[in-house]
Parts: C-alpha cells; structure tokens; sequence
C-alpha cells in the first residue's frame, strides 16, 4: 500500500482506476493499492473469518470500559481504531478453533510485564481470580490489576459474549466475579504500570485460563 501526499496531482482521490489501482482513505491518510477481487468471496474460509470478526465486533459492542482500556492505549497516535486493534490481534488465532481459548484479552506496551502465578478458581456460581504480584520493571510502578471474564463458544458461526471486569488496586490481588452462569468462561487478569517519570500507564498481556461455575 502507498501512502500518498497529492494523489494525481489533485488535493484528494478516491475509487479505481482502470481496474488496477483503487485510491482512498484511512483516518485521513490517503493511499494507493492495487485493486483486488475475490476469486470466490464465499468460500468457507472466509465465511469462516468475517464469522469471528462478526463475533469479535459484537464482543466489543459489550466489553465494559476497564476492558477496553488497553486496547484504546495500545493505538494512541496510530492510525487505527482500539475496536479495529482487538479484532486484528484476535481474528488469526480463534479462526478455524471451536472455542475461545486463543482469545487475547490485553496487549502490552511498554516494559509492563504481566502477572505471576494466576489462578482461576471456580465456586458456587462464581470465579475468584487471583496472581502473585511480578517483579517490577525499573522506573515502574504496579497501579492495579484487572480481572475479565466472558462466556466460552464457538466464534464462527456468529457467537454473542458480554465480558465481565472489575479492578483491584491492593496486594494480594484477587477479585471474585459472582452471579454467573454454570458454563465455561473465558477468564484472563493483566496488570496495570504507572511509569514513575512521567506518570504515562501502560498494561501488560493477560495470564489467561478457563473455568467453569458450579452450582
């Protein structure tokens, strides 16, 4: 893809031209491709695909803020959407799975590292999450962690999720999700680094696991 400044000569382009070359836009940054068309538009394999982007939008559609949170600061001053970013990360590894265990809840930035020694521990229509705080990087300091769960399916066809997260700013970090259903959930907790220097936060990947209430 390139990335153009005065497209033919003009101040903006758009569309195909001579069924070779397509111009547009992305968030204000005009490019020129090559044109493509689909040998077979509905083959399985990309039925198989826009059926876990499908279910990845929809997942997002009811993540709670304090689950968006890395997303949104993994994209800060890049030219791509924390929605866009969660799908991009996520459609490669659920595609051709029957489940959401691949599913990747937090990306890092930074030097955050992520927790130690998690657990996922399922009770009486509950899940007590629970890691040992990690060793911090210099010139970081841990803020809290974040604990997330949302029901396990199949992504593809379409599979419809609410994910549930709540917060702990203390040590021993451990939170307990109640009110659930007795199914599997996807489960994952990350924690969130203020860099002393400049008080810029940073979240780490997730340790994940599965676990399923009992009654």
């Amino acid at each position: 893809m390139a990335r153009l400044t005065a497209p033919l000569l003009s101040l903006a382009a758009s569309g195909t031209i001579a069924k070779a070359i397509t111009y547009s836009s992305w968030k204000g940054i005009a490019y020129a491709r090559t044109r493509v068309v689909p040998a077979n538009p509905k083959s399985v394999a990309q039925l198989e695909v826009r059926g876990v982007f499908s279910t990845l939008n929809e997942m997002w559609k009811r993540m709670p803020q304090l689950a968006r949170d890395p997303w949104q600061n993994d994209v800060v001053s890049l030219p791509l959407t924390a929605r866009n970013r969660h799908i991009q990360e996520n459609v490669g590894v659920l595609k051709d799975e029957s489940d959401m265990n691949n599913l990747v809840m937090s990306v890092a930035q930074g030097q955050a590292v992520p927790p130690e020694g998690a657990s996922f521990t399922p009770g009486s229509d509950q899940i007590t999450i629970a890691a040992d705080t990690p060793t911090a990087p210099v010139g970081y300091t841990l803020t809290s962690m974040i604990v997330a769960v949302c029901k396990d399916g199949d992504p593809s066809p379409v599979f419809t999720t609410t994910t549930i997260a709540e917060e702990d700013d203390s040590d021993p970090y451990s939170v307990v999700l109640d009110s659930l259903a007795q199914v599997a959930y996807q489960c994952a907790i990350w924690c969130k680094w203020t860099r002393d220097s400049d008080s810029k936060v940073f979240y780490s990947s997730a340790a994940r696991g599965q676990a399923t209430p009992t009654a």
